[in-house]
């Protein structure tokens, strides 16, 4: 299996993931047309590697960011992109887009919109990592958008989704299709969409020495636990689980995979527990964080 069709598997299983995601959000995007309050979601501390002085070193910081974000999966290695539907017939009609040809034409405001609050320009997103990206500080933000300005130009434009989309993809769900409102009809969700979820139902603050962990908990864990990291709407469940786990077992499960069992997860988000591209501090600090979350519980 050579490297594209191993990011077009992750980002196959990406896909699957976010078609059981659903949310109450128009409570919560009632109150954003009320009232701005993305400023309050921004994190106050950072990945290590945002103390960076040269321009060299903030784009190696976005890099890694970018790398944490699986940015390179779904818009592959040169990010060029890719048609989901040609995977995924229930998608028929959505691009990755090629961001190395897009990109250029967004501001840097436009564009940290775009991964903030998932909103674009001229139409809606789906499938963005923005319910988790929303939450990095300024000065990781920076670092992201000052490595993707380095994306050099490549490949042709991609389609953008059609007229309708939203609601020929709605129409096409299965019956089952998670919901939090049970009466309600599935719908499929825009990036938008699960900003708000995310931002509404995010992880507690449980105090200074634990913000960089609650930071990690809300951008990576969350991806598969779910916003509250309660499984709510995701497969990996609940890390309550998380307990029984001393500090060497629990590092041996965010490093290489393997549980306390001696099995190895097979996470569908490529990275999972085993991600190369978290420190060792960062690790430590998720730990602190989620052990106390879960004792709190």
């Amino acid at each position: 299996m050579n490297a594209t069709t191993n990011q077009i598997t992750v980002c196959i299983l990406l896909l699957i993931a976010n078609l059981i995601f659903s949310s109450c959000a128009e409570s919560t995007k009632e109150k954003k047309n009320n009232e701005d309050t993305t400023d309050i979601y921004i994190s106050p501390v950072s990945f290590d590697g945002s103390e960076y002085t040269t321009n060299q070193e903030k784009i190696l910081h976005g890099k890694r960011l970018a790398n944490l974000f699986a940015c390179n999966n779904c818009h592959l290695s040169d990010y060029t992109g890719v048609n989901f539907g040609d995977f995924i017939p229930i998608l028929d009609g959505l691009w990755a887009s090629n961001i190395s040809l897009t990109l250029p034409k967004l501001r840097d405001d436009q564009l940290e919109e775009l991964l903030r609050d998932g909103t674009h320009p001229s139409r809606d997103l789906f499938l963005m990592p923005s319910k988790t990206s929303q939450f990095l500080s300024e000065k990781d933000m920076d670092a992201l958008i000052a490595y993707l300005r380095t994306i050099p130009e490549k490949g042709n434009p991609t389609p953008i989704p059609p007229e309708g989309y939203k609601d020929s993809v709605s129409a096409r769900l299965p019956a089952n299709y998670w919901r939090t409102d049970n009466e309600g009809k599935p719908y499929y969700h825009t990036s938008e969409d699960e900003v708000l979820y995310y931002r509404s139902h995010t992880l507690p603050d449980l105090g200074q020495d634990l913000l960089k962990g609650r930071l990690i908990a809300q951008t990576m864990c969350s991806s598969c636990h779910g916003a509250a990291l309660d499984g709510v709407g995701e497969d990996s469940g609940d890390i309550k689980n998380a307990i029984s786990y001393d500090l060497s077992s629990y590092k041996l499960l965010l490093k290489q995979g393997i549980t306390i069992q001696g099995d190895t997860i097979q996470s569908p988000f490529g990275t999972g527990h085993a991600s190369v591209y978290l420190t060792n501090n960062e690790i430590e600090n998720v730990i602190a964080y989620t052990k106390q979350l879960i004792e709190e519980k």
